[in-house]
């Protein structure tokens, strides 16, 4: 099954959000988390250098850098990558330097899957959660799906239980959020819980099978931004 590298990018104090979607015709949205319907629009990408991959097109020019993670659950093809974006979007009409946080897979596997959730969520001081749940064809519950995490500013290494839910509306749109997972240096010790909650802006971009919703997060008192992707079969 063909893979689609893909990144996504979020800030609540600039009040911008973005997806990319690579392949043979790669595409971009980028827009405020308050806005209203977003479209994907053609987009050049290049991912030759694995440290910095760089895009232009829709009014931006960007680089996402790959950044360390704290901590990563999950691997292979889809394993996920926090990554820093910097550059300039162009967002109604006016162009934004960016500096911001970001999230990158070399290549999600959205075909041929039930379902594919990623949730990504960025808070001040650099402390990022993501998560990522593949279903797979004939699948009927959650047992089966495959989990990856990535994490940023945490103490502790190590990371169980990931969990992620979601509330839907009558539409199949995401509207609200929930990421439960344990934190630890060791199976055996003790763990610390880190919760994230959001709730969906309206802002959100489409296509058959497949959308990016843009997300203002709460975390141990914090306030953040988040993007919720969802593919599954058109």
């Amino acid at each position: 099954m063909a893979s689609t590298p893909i990144a996504i990018f979020g800030d609540l104090d600039g009040d911008i959000w973005g997806v990319v979607l690579g392949g043979e015709k790669p595409q971009l949205a980028v827009a405020g988390l308050t806005g209203a319907e977003v479209e994907l629009g053609p987009a050049d990408l290049d991912l030759e250098d694995g440290e910095i991959w760089t895009l232009t097109g829709a009014g931006c020019a960007l680089r996402f850098e790959r950044a360390d993670a704290t901590t990563t659950t999950g691997g292979g093809g889809h394993a996920l990558e926090p990554c820093r974006v910097t550059g300039a979007a162009t967002v109604d009409g006016v162009e934004r330097e960016l500096d911001i946080g970001g999230l990158r897979s070399a290549g999600v596997v959205l075909d041929g899957q039930d379902s594919v959730r990623l949730f990504s969520s960025w808070f001040p001081a650099a402390h990022e959660i993501a998560v990522l749940s593949i279903r797979p064809q004939g699948a009927r519950g959650q047992d089966r799906d495959s989990i990856a995490v990535a994490a940023r500013g945490e103490e502790h290494p190590l990371v169980f239980d990931p969990r992620l839910s979601t509330t839907y509306d009558h539409g199949g749109d995401p509207r609200r959020v929930g990421v439960e997972l344990w934190l630890g240096d060791n199976e055996d010790g003790e763990l610390w819980p880190r919760r994230v909650a959001g709730g969906a802006t309206g802002s959100r971009v489409g296509r058959p099978g497949f959308s990016a919703h843009a997300f203002e997060c709460t975390s141990r008192g914090e306030q953040g931004a988040g993007i919720y992707v969802l593919a599954h079969p058109a």
